[in-house]
């Protein structure tokens, strides 16, 4: 299995030994190339759609790996128990939706799982969910696919709440050295400027942000 730039970078931050449960499984890309490198022994695809997890089941049986992932009808994490998996994926899948997965599955507040996100849209929202209900962005990565730039972080909670600006919210925990994270800022400016057209209360977080980029 090989995974483009989006997906193998939510791959990298998976740690070695953990079970991962891929919400939005879709083909089960992740937990195909989890297990095949040996990151991960075993791991759970999990889908709310029929046909999405029978591509990834078939996907599944295509590398032999039926014994080491096992698939699942799921809404969100509803159909994964508490002890079964400690690493949940979320790739794809816009903030709201997200943000309604993780308030929707009260025993994820505990600092033995991990989250990998890679939000398609309002990460920033997301970001400020986290630190709202006592998550920490502990990494925090940017990717390019083409012309489209992503954002993926890794979180845990620590059950602290974390007291924050609105940039802080579109910063997270980038490196703004790192020339893709730059990228990926530099478009989320642009995008508020757009914004800003109509709503004008936006111009110091603007500026704040370009401030952080010098």
């Amino acid at each position: 299995m090989v995974l483009k730039e989006r997906l193998s970078l939510a791959a990298s931050m998976v740690d070695k030994g953990h079970i991962p449960a891929d919400i939005g499984t879709d083909h089960a890309y992740l937990p195909v190339y989890l297990v095949q490198k040996g990151i991960c022994r075993r791991a759970f695809a999990c889908d709310i759609k029929k046909d999405p997890l029978e591509k990834g089941r078939q996907n599944i049986a295509l590398n032999h790996l039926e014994d080491k992932i096992e698939t699942r009808l799921s809404d969100g994490l509803k159909g994964v128990g508490e002890n079964e998996a400690d690493t949940f994926i979320m790739c794809g899948m816009g903030a709201d939706v997200i943000i309604h997965i993780l308030s929707s599955c009260p025993y994820i507040f505990n600092e033995r799982y991990t989250l990998i996100i890679q939000p398609m849209s309002k990460y920033y929202t997301l970001i400020e969910w986290l630190y709202k209900n006592g998550f920490h962005i502990i990494l925090h990565r940017c990717t390019s696919e083409g012309e489209r730039n992503y954002t993926v972080f890794k979180a845990k909670y620590v059950g602290k709440v974390k007291e924050f600006s609105p940039a802080d919210t579109y910063v997270g925990k980038m490196d703004l050295q790192d020339s893709e994270c730059r990228k990926f800022l530099k478009k989320e400016i642009l995008k508020a400027e757009k914004r800003s057209l109509g709503d004008k209360s936006l111009l110091p977080l603007i500026n704040e942000l370009k401030e952080k980029l010098k």
